[in-house]
């Protein structure tokens, strides 16, 4: 198999779409964000990644809370007009029902799951703040539970990918295999 070099902002991998909403200016407010991941099980530890040019980051920096909110693929124009609008010129206030947990940090109903966090930790780097929050709660819909445990495929989230000029919105596709259990089958 041939390969060939590619720019090195290429990203390989697919992500996860969700809104991060915080109080601006005593109004909520909704920013689209797919640079985001849990980076520790035991206390929960959530990490986004924020362009310092977003209007979000002032709210998050201001009040120490934040939410994520994960959207399914019947919110893809609302996530798409709150990624191509500013806050600042835009009251994104009233596009989705807005709820409250303990922080106080706003949080969406139509969206499958969301999580109210508390930041712990802000790293700067050239054109972005990395920001690592403890999860305080999670919510979800019931209509997205299987035996009581979240199913993927209810939530039929958006995933994200953004190889350079392509960028798209994606929904998964089906199970393909156990984890940690399909290797067992591999013998060499």
């Amino acid at each position: 198999m041939t390969k060939v070099k590619l720019n090195q902002r290429f990203s390989p991998y697919q992500m996860p779409c969700s809104l991060i909403g915080t109080m601006v200016d005593k109004k909520p407010n909704f920013m689209v964000c797919t640079w985001l991941s849990r980076v520790n099980i035991n206390p929960p530890v959530w990490m986004v990644s924020i362009n310092r040019k977003h209007h979000t980051l002032k709210g998050i920096r201001k009040n120490n809370v934040f939410s994520i909110n994960f959207p399914s693929i019947d919110l893809v124009k609302e996530v798409d007009y709150c990624g191509i609008t500013s806050g600042r010129e835009i009251d994104k206030s009233t596009i989705f029902n807005v709820f409250y947990g303990e922080t106080e940090a706003p949080m969406i109903k139509e969206c499958t799951l969301s999580i109210e966090l508390k930041v712990d930790n802000i790293i700067e780097f050239l054109d972005h703040f990395v920001i690592f929050g403890n999860a305080s709660n999670s919510y979800i819909g019931k209509q997205y539970l299987t035996d009581n445990k979240p199913d993927i495929k209810k939530m039929n989230p958006i995933v994200y990918t953004g190889a350079e000029n392509q960028n798209q919105y994606w929904s998964i596709g089906g199970k393909i295999a156990n984890a940690f259990k399909i290797g067992k089958e591999f013998k060499q």
